[in-house]
């Protein structure tokens, strides 16, 4: 009679099963983690573009919500009034006081 296969062959080897799907785990996460790597990438760059424009749209918002404020305030007061005489005149003599300031040679030390 002839003696029968021992019952762990290499098919049925549980170390050997065990190691294969090491093997197999290893490569499907060096796999993910270049997808991942890539797909980061991709985001970053569009990540700057959505801040930056994020930045510009709110500044834009709020300078023009400031400016459109202060202008329709100006327009609704009466302009024959001291007050705004006073800031009318304010304004020039600021505005020619930077022109003067910047005409100036600046003094080296």
């Amino acid at each position: 009679m002839a003696k029968a296969a021992p019952a762990d062959t290499v098919e049925n080897d549980p170390l050997r099963s065990i190691s294969d799907a090491m093997r197999d785990a290893i490569h499907n996460a060096s796999e993910d983690a270049h997808r991942a790597r890539e797909r980061v990438k991709e985001a970053g760059a569009g990540m700057g573009q959505s801040v930056s424009r994020f930045t510009y749209t709110s500044s834009y918002m709020l300078s023009y919500g400031l400016v459109y404020a202060t202008v329709f305030v100006a327009r609704s007061i009466p302009q024959e009034n001291p007050i705004v005489e006073g800031l009318i005149d304010g304004g020039r003599a600021a505005i020619e006081a930077l022109n003067e300031a910047k005409s100036k040679p600046t003094e080296a030390a």
